[in-house]
């Protein structure tokens, strides 16, 4: 369809876009396409617009000429206004050139004046300076001339003059006359100091090779030169303490160094003073105060007359320091006794002492401060020198092992009252044996009333028990039992000693074993008739070391000492202050043994044992000790050394030590007991190889360790000791064993009677509890200790808990299930066997019958004898 769009509004829209950017209005022209028909219409319109423009520029061009015209004139004349501002610019560059020109010249002028005015005073300088130079060389030939003469004071002097006059001259001191002068006074100081150097040797005449100092006044006996004049010239050259300090060193390792130092032989340097020479040759064996401050003395007064004061005083300062110092360590702290026996002849050597320091204090020497420091540290020195020495003399006797062996005997009185079931029964004498209490004996003489305990079941329970340990079930314990038992305790977290997990066996070391109203009534004991209270002295021996009683020997000289020094004749004596803290030294002396006797005893098989009676053994004898310093004769005794003696807590100490080894000891043995029953595996299939050879071997192992330790512990431990050690290592398989059989769920006919010859073997090691007569003074318990040597009954059920339940579980093992019921409802089975226990045991022995269920029925139905 051809477009209606004329050319003419092509050529409109085109011109109205170019001259202010618009659209065209119509639609119709916006979509048309652009013809090329149109293009010479649109240039017709856009030359037409192009000729209004201008002519409208014309028209506006005519209104403003006028304006245009002046703006025309004064930029012209502008122009010319620059161009004379140029001209007067170039003017003033010329006259600043002619000005720096003229300052140019005055300053060269300036520095030509100051350059003549510096040659000026350099001239007069350089007149001055050698006018001074002049004077310096007049000066240092009367330096030279002096020294020519020998007059060196006034030769040092002079050059003390030089050297002020030099430091005024003018100009730096690296200038060559500067530095001549320096090198000519230089010279001229070392020709003074080489001349009095070889003065001041002349003077001080030290002989190395003879140990010997000579002394004199003068030089060559020119009285121009003497020795106060020397050392006036050497202290104003500052050169006198460099002669001073090795005089004085000369002095201390010629003369004072030999006479003080002890040698090899016992022997000190003897003194010489011949007139001005003192020296030290040969040896003297005379080690005694008395001779020592003799010559220290006659140094002194030889020094103090052949020497100035103006040497002697700076002298002493540095001798004396040193002199005093090599005077306490090498005399002074040796004198110092070890014990008291010397104490009289250190007194003597104390007054000496005062002495000399008072001397020196009149001679204004130091010293005297230093003697008093030390007179006041003397209690200290002893004190640890006796400390020093005891701990080493305890660290030799236990490097030196266990020692010797020695038994010693335990005695204890008690009381018996007709209430005591001990007391009436006829086996009373042996029950003794049984009735020793290791912890509760610390005096021969102390009396109390035997401890009752109750057989309980459990492992722990039977542990206790056999170390009368029951408080709970038996007896209360005494207040001051378990004030030492928590003190003991505080004293071994303070050592330290807790920390090995020893276990319950700790708390279980033997104590005091009485056997209680149902071990002896299920024992058969018969009863006596109830008699009256009375008095019965026990003994008992067993065997210790040498240690501990060379240690109670120590503990005990150290408690005497300090006694002493309260006495009127030590009483004002150096170290009598030393009392108070003598007493600490027992204390160390134990911590010491405690902390290196468990290595010491290492070496012996039966170590433990033998440090568990040492160590009770020892607390007892420190507590005898004690009662003994506090009260003498029925009376009181109000002194220090009572007071201050306090050995209850290494009492305690001693006593926990102890049991702590045997703990340690016990629960080895237990483990070591224990893993040879493991081998038995149970005691399961014990009659079918190879199970029956491992527990044949289990047990063999354990019969033959209990023998081996029952042979081996007899030479060590008292016999109730030994008693009670097998009876809870015994216990300890016993119960293993029961446990093991009670475990098993079926046992058939061969089983158990394999496993009754099991229990039969381990039976036997009731020999090894067979009483021995035991000392007493009792006429009627020692009567029926004789009656009772005729058929003597092992005491296994008092030293093994469950022993009678053990039996029983033998019995058990063998016997028909009508006996079993006849035990348990007529007998004591009851006793010893819950009844679970009982009827388990029955269901694994017997099989499941009528007659089995009935027996079952009857047990549960009627409990045992409780």
């Amino acid at each position: 369809m051809p477009s209606r769009v004329t050319p003419q509004q092509y050529g409109q829209a085109v011109l109205d876009h170019v001259q202010t950017g618009a659209y065209p209005e119509s639609e119709e022209v916006i979509s048309a396409e652009f013809p090329p028909s149109a293009l010479p219409e649109i240039s017709k319109l856009i030359e037409q617009a192009r000729e209004d423009v201008k002519i409208n520029i014309r028209k506006a061009s005519q209104d403003s000429a006028p304006d245009i015209d002046g703006w025309v004139s004064q930029a012209k004349q502008l122009r010319l206004d620059i161009q004379e501002s140029q001209k007067i610019a170039r003017e003033i560059v010329e006259q600043a050139r002619q000005g720096q020109y003229l300052e140019d010249q005055v300053n060269d002028a300036t520095s030509k004046v100051q350059l003549l005015n510096g040659e000026v005073a350099f001239n007069n300088s350089l007149g001055a300076t050698l006018e001074r130079v002049q004077a310096i060389q007049r000066t240092l030939d009367i330096v030279q001339r002096a020294i020519l003469t020998g007059r060196f004071v006034e030769a040092v002097d002079f050059l003390e003059q030089v050297e002020g006059e030099l430091d005024s001259i003018p100009g730096p001191r690296s200038s060559r006359v500067a530095g001549i002068l320096d090198l000519k006074i230089a010279d001229l100081r070392n020709d003074v100091v080489e001349k009095l150097t070889d003065c001041w040797k002349a003077c001080i005449c030290i002989d190395s090779a003879r140990s010997s100092i000579r002394i004199s006044r003068s030089v060559n006996d020119s009285s121009t030169m003497d020795l106060l004049t020397l050392v006036a010239a050497l202290t104003k050259l500052q050169l006198f303490n460099e002669k001073m300090l090795p005089f004085c060193k000369d002095l201390e390792m010629l003369v004072i160094k030999p006479r003080l130092q002890v040698g090899a032989d016992d022997t000190v340097g003897a003194l010489e003073i011949d007139g001005d020479e003192i020296s030290v040759s040969g040896q003297s064996s005379d080690l005694s105060a008395e001779a020592l401050f003799s010559d220290l003395d006659s140094i002194i007064d030889f020094l103090r007359t052949e020497l100035p004061s103006s040497v002697l005083e700076p002298l002493a300062q540095h001798m004396m320091p040193r002199l005093i110092s090599r005077l306490i360590s090498t005399w002074l702290a040796s004198a110092v006794p070890e014990d008291l026996v010397g104490m009289k002849d250190f007194q003597n050597t104390m007054s000496l002492v005062q002495t000399f320091g008072n001397s020196l204090d009149s001679y204004k020497w130091p010293g005297k401060r230093d003697l008093v420091d030390w007179t006041r540290s003397i209690p200290n020195v002893w004190h640890r020198k006796r400390q020093e020495t005891s701990l080493d003399h305890i660290r030799k006797l236990l490097s030196q092992g266990v020692g010797t062996i020695e038994t010693v005997e335990r005695v204890e009185t008690q009381v018996l009252s007709r209430h005591d079931e001990v007391f009436a029964s006829n086996n009373g004498g042996d029950d003794w044996n049984a009735g020793w209490s290791d912890d509760e004996s610390a005096s021969p003489t102390k009396t109390h009333p035997p401890t009752t305990s109750n057989t309980a079941e459990g492992e722990d329970e039977e542990d206790v028990s056999a170390w009368g340990l029951d408080d709970e079930k038996g007896n209360k314990t005494s207040q001051d039992d378990k004030d030492k038992a928590v003190a003991a305790d505080v004293d071994a977290d303070a050592w330290g000693w807790g920390d090995e997990n020893e276990g319950e066996e700790s708390k279980k070391a033997p104590l005091s074993s009485q056997p209680d109203r149902k071990t002896i009534k299920s024992n058969g004991l018969a009863r006596a008739p109830e008699q009256a209270e009375r008095e019965v002295t026990l003994k008992e021996r067993y065997n210790i070391t040498s240690l501990p009683k060379e240690i109670l020997e120590m503990i005990t000289q150290i408690v005497s000492d300090a006694e002493k020094l309260e006495t009127s004749d030590l009483a004002d004596s150096p170290i009598a202050s030393a009392a108070p803290n003598l007493l600490s030294l027992p204390g160390l002396v134990l911590a010491m043994y405690r902390a290196s006797a468990s290595s010491s005893y290492a070496s012996h098989p039966s170590g433990s044992m033998f440090l568990y009676n040492d160590s009770l053994w020892l607390a007892e004898s420190l507590q005898q000790l004690a009662s003994h310093h506090v009260t003498r004769s029925g009376k009181h005794i109000q002194s220090r050394t009572a007071h201050n003696l306090n050995l209850e807590a290494h009492v305690l100490a001693l006593e926990s030590y102890g049991k702590r080894a045997y703990a340690k000891e016990m629960e080895s043995q237990r483990t070591i007991i224990i893993d040879l029953l493991d081998g038995a595996q149970g005691f399961v299939h014990c009659t079918e190889y190879p199970f029956n050879q491992e527990c044949d071997i289990a047990i063999s192992s354990a019969v033959d360790r209990l023998r081996g330790l029952h042979k081996q512990w007899q030479d060590v431990l008292s016999h109730s000791a030994l008693l009670q050690s097998l009876g809870s290592l015994l216990s300890t398989v016993t119960n293993k064993v029961v446990v093991d059989i009670e475990d098993m769920s079926d046992i058939s006919e061969p089983e158990s009677q394999q496993l009754a010859a099991y229990c039969n073997r381990l039976a036997a090691l009731e020999t090894l509890f067979l009483p021995t007569p035991q000392a007493t003074t009792d006429p009627l318990a020692s009567a029926q200790s004789e009656s009772n040597e005729q058929s003597p009954v092992p005491l296994t059920a008092l030293y093994a808990p469950h022993w009678l339940k053990f039996q029983y579980l033998a019995n058990i093992l063998e016997s028909p299930l009508v006996d079993i019921k006849y035990l348990w409802t007529e007998g004591e089975l009851g006793l010893e066997f819950d009844t679970e226990e009982l009827v388990d045991l029955v269901m694994a022995l017997f099989a499941d019958t009528p007659h089995r269920r009935s027996a079952v029925a009857e047990i549960r139905g009627r409990k045992g004898v409780r």
